[in-house]
C-alpha cells in the first residue's frame, strides 16, 4: 500500500521543491529574484578587472551621469510646461479679450 508518500513525508527533492515553490507563492520568487541580482552585482564588483577605487569612481561617474541626464531632462520638461502655460494663458487673454469686445457690442 506504499503509494510513494511515505505517510505524509516527501520521495525526493524535486517533489520538495515543487511543495516549496506551491506553498510559497510569487513573494519569494520575487525575493530570490532580488537576492540573486545582488548576488551577481557584488560577484561582478569583486571579480572586475579593475581596482577598487577604479570601480567605486567608475559607479561614481555613472551615477552623476544619471543624475545629470534626470536634471536636463526635469529642465527639459519644466520649459514644455511654462510653454504650454504660456499658449494658455494666451488662448484665455484673447478669449477674455474677445467676450469684453462682445458685451460692448451689445
Amino acid at each position: 500500500m506504499d503509494d510513494g508518500s511515505q505517510g505524509g513525508f516527501v520521495k525526493n527533492q524535486s517533489d520538495a521543491q515543487n511543495a516549496t515553490l506551491s506553498s510559497s507563492g510569487g513573494g519569494s520568487i520575487i525575493t530570490y529574484l532580488v537576492a540573486g541580482l545582488g548576488i551577481g552585482a557584488a560577484m561582478s564588483i569583486l571579480l572586475a578587472p579593475k581596482s577598487g577605487a577604479e570601480t567605486r569612481q567608475w559607479i561614481a561617474n555613472r551615477c552623476l551621469d544619471g543624475v545629470d541626464t534626470a536634471n536636463k531632462s526635469v529642465r527639459r520638461t519644466r520649459r514644455q510646461v511654462k510653454d504650454m502655460m504660456d499658449q494658455g494663458q494666451e488662448k484665455i487673454n484673447e478669449a477674455v479679450e474677445a467676450g469684453r469686445d462682445a458685451i460692448g457690442k451689445s
